[in-house]
C-alpha cells in the first residue's frame, strides 16, 4: 500500500493521462494525486475502484499484489496475440482474450483485443455463418460500449470508436456512430501530421516518409471503395473503373519502385488485378483479364514470399528511412494470399476462361 503512489504515477505516464484528467474522473483536486505520487499522503480505500477502473487494472495490480507475475503473465499473453494475428488465427484470439478477461475483467486493452478479434471473423463464409450465429458483432459492440462507459484513456477509447463507427452502421445505428466520430480529431490535427511540424532533421524527414506511405495507401483504398460503391458504380462504365484500379496500383509503383518484390501492399496490388480481371471479363475481353490475373498471382506469391522474410527497410528514395516487419502485421484468416487468389478463382465470372489453358496453368501455378 506504501507504493500505491508509485503505481499510479507509473500507470499515469505509461498511459499518457494527467493528474487533472484522473482527479475529474475521481471528483478530487489534482493536487491530492501529486501528494500521493509524492509519498506525502495514500488515497483513500473508498477510492481504490475507481482508480483501478480508471486505468483498467484490479485492485490487486494496483496494490502491487504479485505486481512482477502480472506483468510478465499480461506480456506473455500479448506475445500469444500477436503471433496469432501473424498467422491469421483470429478465433484463437478470440478465446485468447476471452481467458485474460476472466482473470483481469477490467483489462481495457484487452477488450478491445476481444472486440478487434470478433469482428475478424469474417474470412471464409464458414467463418461468417459462425459468428452471426454466436452473435461476435454485437459483443463486440458492447466491449466497445464498456470501454467508452468506464475507460479515460485516449488512445484506447479511440479504438473503441474506430471499431463503433464502422459497425454501428451494419446494426442501424448510423445516427450513433456520426455522433462518435464528432469525438475524433481532424486529419490535419493527428499525431503523425502534428510530428512534422514538431521534428527536424532526420526524425522530420522519417515522419514525412510515414505519412507519404499512410497517405498513397489511404489514396488506393479510397479509389477501391468509390469504384465498388452501388452509387458511383452505376456512373462508371467497366473500362472507368479498371482505369481507376490502375491509377491505384501505380501510385504504390511511383511511390515505391524500388521495393516491388518485398512491400506489404502487393496484398492490395493482388486484389486490384483480381477486380480488373473480373472487369475485363465483363467485357468479354478474356486475354486482358488473364493478364491481369497472372499480375494477382505474381503479386500473391511476392506477399506470401516477403511475409515469411525478417524486417527490412525500404529502397525507394522516397521512402528511404521506412522500414516493415511483417511479423508486427495481422491476417483475418489462416490462408496465404495465393491460396484466397484460387478460392476467388472459383467465382463464376472466370467461367469463360476458366477452359483456356492459360487459366489452367495459372492454377496449377498457385497450387
Amino acid at each position: 500500500m506504501l507504493k500505491i503512489g508509485e503505481k499510479i504515477k507509473d500507470l499515469r505516464k505509461k498511459q499518457d493521462v494527467t493528474q487533472e484528467k484522473l482527479a475529474a474522473y475521481l471528483n478530487i483536486s489534482y493536487q491530492a494525486i501529486s501528494k500521493w505520487e509524492n509519498g506525502t499522503a495514500l488515497p483513500d480505500l473508498t477510492l481504490l475502484p475507481g482508480i483501478a477502473n480508471f486505468f483498467g487494472v484490479s485492485t490487486d495490480e494496483l496494490l502491487g499484489m504479485n505486481d512482477d507475475h502480472i506483468v510478465e503473465e499480461l506480456k506473455a499473453y500479448e506475445e500469444n496475440y500477436h503471433a496469432n494475428r501473424r498467422k491469421g488465427k483470429t478465433h484463437d484470439n478470440v478465446a485468447l482474450s476471452r481467458e485474460v478477461l476472466s482473470k483481469y475483467p477490467s483489462n481495457f486493452q484487452w477488450m478491445i483485443n476481444l472486440a478487434y478479434s470478433l469482428i475478424q471473423y469474417n474470412d471464409t463464409e464458414e467463418h461468417i455463418t459462425y459468428s452471426k450465429e454466436y452473435d461476435f458483432l454485437g459483443e463486440a459492440i458492447q466491449l466497445c460500449e464498456r470501454v467508452l462507459q468506464d475507460c479515460m484513456v485516449d488512445s484506447i477509447r479511440h479504438s473503441a470508436i474506430q471499431i463503433l463507427c464502422y459497425e454501428y452502421p451494419r446494426v442501424g445505428k448510423k445516427d450513433l456512430a456520426v455522433k462518435l466520430v464528432q469525438q475524433m480529431p481532424e486529419g490535419i490535427l493527428s499525431k503523425d501530421e502534428l510530428l512534422v511540424h514538431i521534428y527536424d532533421g532526420e526524425e522530420q524527414v522519417k515522419q514525412l516518409q510515414n505519412n507519404l506511405l499512410y497517405m498513397v495507401e489511404r489514396c488506393a483504398g479510397t479509389i477501391w471503395m468509390l469504384v465498388s460503391n452501388d452509387i458511383i458504380g452505376k456512373e462508371l462504365s467497366a473500362d472507368q473503373k479498371i482505369e481507376l484500379l490502375d491509377t491505384a496500383n501505380n501510385l504504390f509503383f511511383t511511390i515505391l519502385k524500388d521495393d516491388e518484390d518485398l512491400f506489404y501492399y502487393n496484398v492490395t496490388l493482388c486484389r486490384n488485378y483480381m477486380k480488373m480481371a473480373k472487369f475485363w471479363c465483363d467485357l468479354d475481353k478474356g486475354r486482358e483479364a488473364l493478364d491481369c490475373l497472372f499480375l494477382a498471382a505474381e503479386s500473391a506469391k511476392k506477399f506470401d514470399r516477403w511475409a515469411e522474410s525478417s524486417a527490412q527497410t525500404y529502397q525507394s528514395v522516397l521512402v528511404n528511412r521506412c522500414s516493415i516487419d511483417p511479423k508486427h502485421l495481422g491476417k483475418n484468416g489462416e490462408y496465404t494470399e495465393a491460396e484466397l487468389m484460387l478460392l476467388n478463382l472459383e467465382n463464376i465470372i472466370f467461367d469463360k476462361i476458366r477452359e483456356t489453358d492459360e487459366f489452367k496453368q495459372l492454377v496449377n501455378g498457385l497450387r
